[in-house]
């Protein structure tokens, strides 16, 4: 069932007369930005608490967040199983073509599934293979729900960033760059040390921070239509081009594309959800 915040225990019995505040308090509580399989489920619980909370959806602010995101997790799901329906340990195709395909909605992943995809790219067994991967999957570890799989991708971008190959040193350079905020103090001394024993990668790793700064930028996402609805259809018919199975960086790029727009989506329901009362109390002060 829902945790609820303590000081919210307490409501009446009766909850048609539960305040509107509180019933967008209760909402916003539930949907964590980071995990929609979680807000979904949360708000089912909810909706199964009784009729009157369940009466309460249709009209609300949360109710069109619900329906927003039972059609964008759809569109997630079908853009996986097209994308990655599978997983082969230590396969190239999963390093080159499938993780970076379903990066951007990393996040909608069950815990156990996220640490299967963390599991198959530390598998690999070239050091190139490994270190791609905790590339790919660095962008977004705050989508990790589990720390220990952030653990792990990091000590592999620590490993790298050692490593006598220009490549493998570059990837897992950038691979920490987009790691950081998420050291821990044994990771931040392994980091130290390895900028003592090798002057160099300090200044390497200070080029990579400023470039990833500039990459960030090309990262951000514009949605076909200002409309959040209307970008839902259009990001649906997208998905449903996409072919089953990837066999080619094109067809990863496009699908990458697409994962990004689904993921914005989300994001964009989101804040939509969170800003709600701000918005409806700088109308009424309007007018």
């Amino acid at each position: 069932m829902v945790d609820l915040p303590s000081e919210l225990n307490d409501l009446p019995r009766d909850l048609n007369h539960l305040p509107r505040d509180v019933f967008s308090r209760i909402a916003k509580e539930i949907c964590p930005y980071d995990n929609p399989q979680q807000a979904a489920v949360n708000l089912a619980n909810l909706r199964a608490t009784n009729h009157e909370i369940l009466d309460k959806f249709p009209d609300s602010a949360i109710g069109s967040f619900e329906a927003r995101l039972s059609r964008i997790g759809a569109l997630q799901s079908s853009l996986a199983s097209k994308t990655l329906p599978d997983f082969t340990a230590g396969d190239v195709k999963f390093v080159t073509l499938q993780a970076p395909a379903i990066q951007p909605i990393l996040k909608f992943y069950e815990l156990s599934a996220q640490t299967s995809i963390v599991d198959n790219a530390l598998l690999c067994d070239e050091r190139w293979q490994r270190t791609l991967a905790a590339t790919v999957l660095s962008t977004n570890l705050n989508d990790l729900h589990d720390p220990s799989d952030r653990t792990r991708l990091i000590n592999q971008a620590l490993s790298s960033f050692g490593d006598d190959d220009p490549t493998i040193r570059t990837n897992g350079g950038i691979a920490l760059v987009r790691a950081d905020g998420h050291l821990d103090a044994v990771q931040q001394a392994r980091l130290t040390e390895l900028f003592h024993r090798n002057p160099e990668l300090e200044q390497q790793y200070n080029h990579l921070k400023a470039d990833q700064q500039a990459w960030y930028q090309q990262q951000r996402v514009q949605l076909p239509s200002a409309d959040l609805d209307r970008s839902i259809n259009i990001i649906a018919g997208e998905v449903g081009r996409l072919p089953a199975g990837l066999s080619s960086s094109e067809e990863r790029n496009t699908a990458h594309i697409v994962a990004k727009s689904i993921a914005e989506c989300y994001n964009c329901a989101h804040n939509e959800l969170m800003n709600f009362d701000r918005s409806r109390e700088r109308s009424t002060l309007g007018r």
